[in-house]
């Protein structure tokens, strides 16, 4: 999917969202505001994806700012909140078995997509202590486009999967679907992001979640970009693309690159992710912020 038009008010509102919440003087929130709305003046090109555009934008911020981390504190006490729910949904998974079992994961890692502190309307001020009321609201929504069954049918025929994570604290509860997959299938990669970028988890991240010893190995997906780059992405995942029977993607931002690139991936593409915004939900027939797990079978501009 290509930037559009509507696009421009969500990268503004995220930018400046993000410069209010890592910086306390005026003078230089001002400055660092008008140097990321320039840049996107002067850069803006609507034959990339959103997610371009973003990460260029925060890392702007970063060097600005001269932060590795941002938000360091709240992406921690997210991945302390998601170990702590991944449990609960494990303990209520007990005494199921085959396909329950299996999409009460599943459900549980799609809702957690929608913790995304970017732009999922939680914003970066998002109060981490109610996650668990928060994602229990979206369960209660249904899935919007449901095709975890065909999934899971896919999933029994033992496939190479490469799992595309996407945020802090949702990685938690990825770990624990990914610790169900695999009593079908042994080869689950994870990739995850090389630097920190606004909430997308990265390799430490994977560690503190334990995903190290779920998946069948980690790798990191290039630098810190919003959700995978077809442009620098690391030759690890670009090996991974080429052999992956299955790629599980999360998150609207490699919704946005797997949907314009999809000619690029041989594989079978699964995409689990809460929709943001109404350019994305509308390509479904939706509107608002939507829970969707389907299979991506062409090309989206």
């Amino acid at each position: 999917m290509l930037t559009r038009s509507r696009c421009l008010s969500c990268f503004v509102e995220d930018i400046s969202q993000a410069v209010e919440g890592l910086c306390t003087d005026a003078s230089t929130r001002t400055r660092v505001l008008a140097l990321c709305l320039r840049h996107l003046g002067e850069n803006l090109d609507f034959h990339r994806p959103p997610s371009y555009h973003i990460t260029e934008l925060h890392r702007l911020l970063k060097r600005e700012l001269g932060l590795v981390v941002p938000f360091a504190d709240r992406r921690q006490q997210l991945n302390q909140v998601g170990k702590e729910i991944a449990e609960e949904v494990k303990r209520e998974a007990q005494e199921l078995s085959g396909y329950p079992r299996f999409r009460h994961f599943a459900l549980w890692a799609l809702a957690a997509n929608s913790l995304d502190s970017r732009s999922a309307g939680t914003g970066y001020a998002f109060a981490a202590e109610k996650t668990r009321d928060y994602l229990r609201s979206y369960l209660a929504q249904g899935v919007a486009r449901d095709e975890l069954g065909l999934l899971f049918e896919k999933l029994r025929e033992g496939r190479r999967i490469l799992y595309l994570h996407d945020n802090v604290g949702e990685v938690a509860l990825d770990a624990v679907l990914i610790e169900e997959i695999r009593r079908y299938s042994d080869q689950v990669v994870s990739v995850l992001r090389g630097g920190a970028i606004t909430s997308d988890a990265t390799w430490e991240d994977g560690l503190a979640v334990g995903l190290h010893r779920t998946a069948k190995r980690m790798i990191v997906a290039g630098p810190d970009t919003l959700g995978i780059s077809f442009r620098e992405m690391s030759p690890e995942l670009a090996a991974e693309l080429d052999e992956a029977e299955l790629v599980m993607a999360k998150g609207q931002a490699n919704f946005y690159v797997l949907s314009q690139y999809r000619d690029r991936v041989a594989g079978e593409v699964f995409c689990l992710f809460s929709s943001k915004c109404d350019p994305v939900a509308m390509l479904f027939g939706l509107r608002g912020k939507k829970l969707l797990a389907f299979f991506l079978s062409e090309r989206i501009s």
